[in-house]
């Protein structure tokens, strides 16, 4: 297959850059296997117009509405490798590609810690942005996981949404400093290991500690490390932003990662995830890319 763009991931992102180059007549390929990082929620917020549905629901919508576009195409499945340069990129794994530009648009992948029944829950109950569930998840008891580090941002951050909130200090040391931060009204602190949650189909009851303690609770946030969803940008020689949480796919302001001809967006290239956000950056990706086939893009940015 020869064309002119071909994005690896469908979901808000890629959908969104796609749209874009079909509406400017290219010939574009997305190519994906379904497995969205979103895929357990039951729906997504904060997106305008979209408030409340489904994320299954907004792709599947957004990847008929692409397809409408008669040079539009999307393939089932994985791509594992991608080279040549510039103009003459070939991608394996779901076929053989032949593409002038690629875009990178599959996302991250969350690292949940290893406590049995956690799992279960993520999504639906376990879940670590409040601008994403938080007005539906408001004022009932709510645990705050702390993992690698004490996550005091958060527990300032929820106090709009949670009045019972109880930081679950999972074994790590809480210093005097921290500790004054930590004492306000409606925060409680628990000691212990969590080794098991405790739920009903993903509705969470309690949490267990170390020494055999149940704490009670009806919401778990925990803040996760990520890892993009496959290897494709480090395998290509893209630059990586690392942080804390985990690295990014380094782009400049039209989504131009550090390889010529290869663009980047949704999640695996800001810190910032939302659907809402993933659609824009894929929006902008989509039409610098097709600027960029056009030779419209200045110069400028990071090296290109």
């Amino acid at each position: 297959m020869d064309v002119d763009v071909a994005i690896v991931g469908a979901s808000f992102a890629g959908l969104s850059a796609a749209l874009m180059l079909a509406r400017g007549r290219r010939r574009v390929v997305l190519i994906d296997d379904g497995k969205t990082r979103n895929r357990w929620a039951a729906s997504a917020h904060g997106f305008l117009g979209l408030d409340g549905m489904a994320p299954m629901a907004i792709r599947e919508k957004g990847l008929a509405e692409v397809l409408a576009y008669p040079t539009a195409t999307h393939l089932t499945g994985q791509v594992t490798r991608i080279d040549g340069e510039r103009g003459a990129f070939v991608l394996e794994g779901a076929g053989r590609i032949h593409a002038a530009r690629v875009i990178l648009a599959y996302g991250q992948r969350d690292i949940l810690p290893d406590i049995p029944g956690l799992h279960d829950c993520w999504g639906i109950s376990a879940i670590q942005c409040p601008y994403c569930h938080g007005y539906e998840m408001a004022d009932r008891t709510t645990g705050l996981l702390a993992s690698d580090k004490l996550p005091m941002d958060h527990a300032t951050h929820l106090q709009d949404w949670i009045k019972d909130l109880l930081l679950l200090e999972n074994g790590l040391a809480v210093s005097a400093e921290d500790a004054a931060r930590l004492a306000r009204p409606g925060l409680r602190r628990v000691k212990g290991r969590v080794v098991r949650v405790i739920h009903d189909g993903g509705q969470i009851e309690a949490v267990e500690l170390d020494d055999g303690t149940q704490i009670g609770m009806r919401a778990l946030y925990l803040l996760t490390r990520h890892e993009p969803s496959a290897p494709l940008a480090a395998d290509l020689g893209c630059a990586m932003t690392e942080t804390d949480n985990g690295p990014y796919v380094t782009v400049d302001a039209f989504q131009r990662t550090t390889v010529s001809g290869v663009f980047a967006a949704g999640d695996m290239a800001h810190a910032y995830a939302s659907g809402i956000q993933a659609a824009a950056s894929g929006s902008l990706a989509g039409a610098s890319c097709h600027q960029d086939l056009l030779g419209l893009l200045p110069r400028f940015g990071i090296d290109v």
